[in-house]
């Protein structure tokens, strides 16, 4: 199968890694251009990978850049995109919209990975792959026997139930600046209003997160005490941020978290 990887950073350079690693012919697109090679550090083992040469069909594109450049990356590569699968992998709820012209099919991702000086460093063992079912994904991975994939017939709950993690630790661990455990030591009632509001919100949209609220305090519980989003590190780093898609999205239904929205825009 042929794949294209557009933004190659902690997620889409680990994933075009394995997907390579996979049998699939591979190639990437990053923000200067064709990406060759990287190397990957995948816990406590480093690799390098070649990739393959553009070409102009591809089986499945996969978009992998942060919310902020979609605009921008669609305009740039809709000739690849019009006659692919497109499989946007990002953090939040509102920007599937944006390809309502393509062949979209759902994902979401659970990974500890960024690219720090050329280099993909995934940081835990963690990896879970969501997608929607679909024939030609399930091409894409069948040889990929170690990875973590679930391809879902109600991708829509899956991709809120990551929503309600990620949007709660990230917009307060930006708002403190602070690490997850951190947050889960001295603001504990916040996250539970968090996820509460988040929760709340789901259900008006017609998904039920009802029995979510525990599982995602165990789970942040479990990882590790410095873990940061990579929202808090943009903000740390005064780089551009996923705020609108990972707080504003909700601000605009909630009061409660809007008032971290309004501070974290200022």
């Amino acid at each position: 199968m042929k794949v294209l990887i557009i933004g190659p950073g902690g997620v889409g350079g680990y994933l075009a890694y394995k997907l390579k690693k996979c049998g699939n012919y591979v190639s990437a697109i990053g923000s200067s251009g064709e990406v060759k090679e990287l190397t990957i550090k995948d816990v406590d083992k480093e690799e390098s990978v070649k990739f393959d040469d553009l070409t102009k069909i591809y089986d499945v594109v996969f978009v992998t850049t942060k919310s902020y450049h979609l605009d921008e990356i669609i305009e740039k590569y809709k000739k690849f995109l019009k006659n692919s699968i497109v499989v946007p992998i990002l953090n939040g709820i509102g920007h599937f919209e944006k390809f309502k012209d393509f062949n979209l099919k759902k994902a979401c991702i659970y990974i500890l990975s960024n690219k720090v000086n050329g280099i993909i460093h995934k940081k835990t063992p963690l990896f879970y792959l969501c997608l929607e079912d679909d024939e030609k994904l399930r091409e894409v991975f069948k040889n990929c026997d170690d990875l973590k994939i679930k391809f879902s017939n109600n991708i829509d709950k899956d991709i809120w139930k990551k929503y309600l993690f990620i949007s709660t630790f990230a917009s307060l661990q930006s708002f403190y600046q602070k690490p997850t455990g951190w947050i889960m030591e001295n603001k504990k009632d916040e996250v539970e209003k968090f996820l509460d509001e988040v929760i709340r919100i789901a259900k008006e949209e017609g998904i039920d997160l009802s029995d979510e609220k525990e599982r995602v305090i165990k789970q942040a519980l479990n990882i590790p005490y410095n873990s940061k989003m990579s929202m808090q590190i943009d903000f740390e780093n005064g780089s551009l941020t996923e705020v609108d898609n990972l707080t504003g999205f909700l601000a605009k239904k909630s009061d409660f978290i809007n008032k971290y929205y309004k501070k974290l825009k200022q």
